[in-house]
């Protein structure tokens, strides 16, 4: 009887947990291009050198192509902002830029200063997005400082300090488990050129690396319609 209600308890938590997938891949470099998408330079000898590793694993390679899908973190014009970060480390460590530098773990991961604040990449451009990848330590080499409370946020004109401002839409809530492994989180396709991690509590949330996804040709977007009036419509009274 008691393997009945384990078997039932299992089947709830899995019908009431988040879609999330654990992401996992090869630490191979990737491509340099894919199709019309350039991405950032990953010299790994330049990141093991500034890396300050404590015993742990150092840098390993971020895919610039995953799935057959360009990572739109990792363009060539991609850049990273946060609302803080912890103090005392860059550029060994933790530094802003590092959220989107081509390198997984600790030595190369961005740290939250106060809580609440953010973590977010402008891609550049405006792209179709609908799944984004990060965890605390890609090689579980440190087993602390996961996000558990977060939002994610996406804006197509402008990057709003607020994370509340109209300009924000909410696409993904998550509470519960933390983040420690690569994960990949998945919403419905949306136009964004903004996507933000807005982290609620845990102060000293570590992300190693935040990637970016929205198909094979992902700013192939359809442009919005517009109202328009043709002259054989206007009508002099």
């Amino acid at each position: 009887m008691r393997w009945v209600n384990y078997g039932w308890f299992v089947m709830i938590a899995l019908l009431i947990s988040p879609p999330v997938v654990f992401a996992i891949h090869d630490e191979d470099q990737g491509p340099e291009k894919f199709g019309r998408y350039e991405f950032k330079e990953q010299d790994i000898k330049a990141a093991t050198d500034a890396c300050e590793a404590g015993g742990k694993p150092g840098p390993e390679f971020v895919p610039t192509v995953r799935d057959n899908e360009p990572n739109l973190a990792l363009l060539k014009d991609a850049t990273a902002e946060a609302s803080s970060q912890i103090a005392g480390w860059c550029p060994r460590r933790h530094c802003t830029e590092y959220l989107n530098d081509g390198f997984y773990n600790n030595c190369r991961s961005w740290i939250i200063g106060a809580v609440p604040g953010w973590a977010q990449v402008d891609i550049g451009d405006v792209a179709n997005v609908n799944r984004i990848i990060f965890g605390s330590d890609h090689s579980q080499g440190f087993l602390d400082r996961m996000a558990v409370d977060f939002d994610i946020l996406v804006a197509t004109t402008k990057a709003d300090p607020d994370s509340g401002a109209n300009t924000w839409e909410k696409v993904y809530t998550h509470k519960g488990d933390a983040v420690s492994e690569t994960t990949e989180f998945t919403f419905d396709d949306v136009e964004a050129r903004w996507v933000r991690i807005h982290i609620r509590t845990n102060a000293g949330t570590r992300i190693d690396e935040l990637e970016i996804y929205g198909g094979r040709d992902p700013m192939a977007v359809e442009p919005k319609e517009k109202l328009t009036t043709t002259w054989a419509e206007i009508k002099i009274e």
